[in-house]
């Protein structure tokens, strides 16, 4: 992630952004039980979805259909 960090939308208002964890982000992200530079934040709606902040993709894929996001 970092400076590629990307922004992908799916059905029912989905929104999945990776985001850097820095202020409020990681505070959000450690309350969530993620660590680290970076994350996937994930909010319908603008409401966080879910846990809201996963570490990997291999963590989104079990909350969210992949194949169902596109780019935005």
């Amino acid at each position: 992630m970092g400076d590629d960090r990307g922004s992908w939308t799916g059905p029912g208002g989905l929104r999945v952004t990776a985001v850097r964890l820095s202020g409020a982000h990681r505070v959000l992200a450690e309350f969530a039980g993620v660590r680290g530079p970076s994350a996937f934040l994930v909010t319908r709606n603008g409401v966080l979805a879910g846990r809201g902040y996963y570490a990997s993709v291999e963590d989104l894929a079990e909350v969210v259909d992949l194949a169902e996001l596109r780019a935005r």
